[in-house]
């Protein structure tokens, strides 16, 4: 991955499922997902397919002049029996993950652990499992609490294409 790279998923993210650009219906074999897709001031093309309601998975590919990137997720939510318990929506904690995405920008889903402490007893954590420059490859996890307990979880891998 490139530090050019790295900006435009973050902006792409920023733009597009953090942002206010409104997904469109994509259909991947029997799969029907959303997509977003970022063109940068500088030309750079991003891409973000996702197939989930409240867990999947999907990924992020990222064209900045001769350099390309991507990033995949995967996870999602606790189910929705145990949100009602905590008095918690599928809503309330995707609103958590857009919040920690629009403040963390470049800090969060990329090579670097970070956190936040938010408002009301949740937390968002990035943290690197593994992290290899001679592959290279970066493994990271991503998570959401409330009061202690975990309600949302997503796996992150990150690669250069070449």
């Amino acid at each position: 991955m490139s530090d050019r790279t790295d900006a435009l998923l973050t902006d792409g993210l920023a733009q597009g499922y953090a942002g206010i650009k409104k997904p469109e219906n994509v259909q991947r074999a029997s799969f029907t997902g959303k997509e977003n897709s970022y063109i940068s001031p500088e030309g750079g093309h991003y891409h973000d397919e996702w197939f989930a309601i409240d867990n999947g998975g999907g990924q992020e590919l990222a064209t900045e002049g001769d350099e390309q990137g991507t990033r995949l997720y995967g996870g999602g939510v606790i189910p929705v029996e145990e949100l009602q318990k905590l008095g918690l929506t599928t809503m309330d904690v995707i609103h958590r993950l857009i919040t920690s995405v629009k403040e963390l920008k470049e800090k969060t889903r990329l090579h670097e652990p970070c956190s936040l402490e938010l408002p009301d007893g949740w937390n968002y954590n990035y943290e690197i499992l593994k992290k290899s420059e001679e592959v290279p490859l970066t493994i990271g996890y991503e998570s959401i609490t409330f009061n202690g307990r975990e309600v949302f979880a997503h796996g992150h891998i990150l690669s250069p294409v070449k």
